[in-house]
């Protein structure tokens, strides 16, 4: 009987550590969502490319003519300026302008934009230059900087590797889709060019600047970011269909720049941790103090984040347009996390 009664004491007792320690392990991977805020409401402002300057922040986005907005601070408040592009080359068929990415190289801003070209229904890369950020921009040259014979190309952006040796990142269009890297010229305005050799001697010496594969992909991978954190490359991207919830941003590391094989997508901004709907189109720059912040673009319905079902080509939302969002950018062991702004 007192055997029995232990033993009734014994369950009893794991019964309650199990009670105790079922919740300790389900908080042991807690569903976190972040609470980040939009920072810029205006209608149409996608694909942000977002720069420090003299008197705050300028961001340039997706839109007519390439629309900007400036702030003092890095979460505003965000007043639309003047457009970055009202002059532009013979080369662009529509001044629906894609993707921008600013950049200052010596004394000039140099501004790399994705347009689509006449004479064909594919979109092709430009490069403009201007003195200052809030100046206009002027087109380099007759003809794009990047459209190659097959396919269209879009999203450029800039990265500085060792040596101070420039680069483009940039995204093929169709399937399967690709990134690709093509080096610039010191003054950020040309395609590097290198001689090569050739056995006809009338041709002996011919300038070319070749484009290097970095990842292909058979789903949609698009808005290409390389950031350098230590001794790795971080590379984020934009993946899924644009016009749904399920757009999500993603980031792989690799140690070296032309060889990203063993490279595996982590996702680190989508709808179910952040409850924005479709958060994409990032962009990391350095704000006070050198702290890191990322922006990114998010679909809004009314005023708030679209609902999880919401799918642009219903046009059931006819008031559905991409807002900008800020957020900090740290990271923990070699990983990047995004942490929301203090209210």
């Amino acid at each position: 009987m007192q055997r029995g009664k232990w033993g009734v004491l014994a369950l009893v007792v794991v019964a309650a550590c199990g009670l105790v320690a079922a919740p300790a392990q389900a908080s042991a991977r807690p569903s976190v969502t972040l609470r980040i805020a939009p920072v810029f409401h205006t209608r149409g402002f996608a694909d942000p490319t977002v720069v420090p300057y003299a008197h705050g922040y300028l961001a340039v986005g997706t839109g007519w003519k390439a629309p900007r907005a400036v702030a003092r601070t890095p979460r505003g408040p965000w007043h639309q300026v003047r457009p970055a592009l009202t002059d532009l080359p013979r080369w662009v068929r529509s001044p629906q302008i894609w993707a921008a990415d600013l950049n200052h190289v010596g004394h000039r801003w140099v501004l790399y934009y994705a347009a689509v070209a006449h004479g064909a229904h594919r979109r092709c890369i430009g490069v403009a230059t201007a003195r200052r950020p809030v100046d206009q921009f002027r087109p380099v040259g007759r003809h794009p900087l990047i459209c190659p014979e097959h396919g269209g190309v879009i999203d450029p952006s800039a990265f500085v590797g060792r040596h101070h040796h420039r680069y483009l990142v940039y995204k093929t269009q169709g399937n399967p889709a690709t990134i690709r890297l093509v080096r610039l010229a010191h003054d950020g305005r040309h395609k590097h060019h290198r001689h090569q050799h050739h056995r006809h001697k009338h041709h002996r010496h011919h300038r070319v600047a070749r484009s290097h594969l970095l990842l292909r992909s058979r789903t949609t991978i698009e808005n290409p970011q390389l950031v350098r954190h230590g001794k790795q490359l971080v590379l984020f991207a934009s993946e899924g269909y644009f016009g749904n919830c399920g757009y999500h941003t993603t980031w792989r590391r690799s140690r070296h720049l032309f060889d990203w094989r063993h490279s595996r997508p982590h996702g680190m901004l989508h709808r179910r941790g952040t409850r924005i709907c479709g958060p994409g189109g990032a962009d990391v720059v350095r704000g006070p103090r050198q702290h890191q912040i990322i922006y990114f673009h998010g679909w809004s319905c009314g005023g708030r984040p679209c609902p999880a079902y919401f799918l642009m080509d219903r046009g059931r939302r006819p008031t559905a347009h991409r807002v900008l969002y800020a957020a900090h950018l740290r990271w923990h062991h070699g990983k990047p996390r995004v942490r929301a702004f203090r209210r």
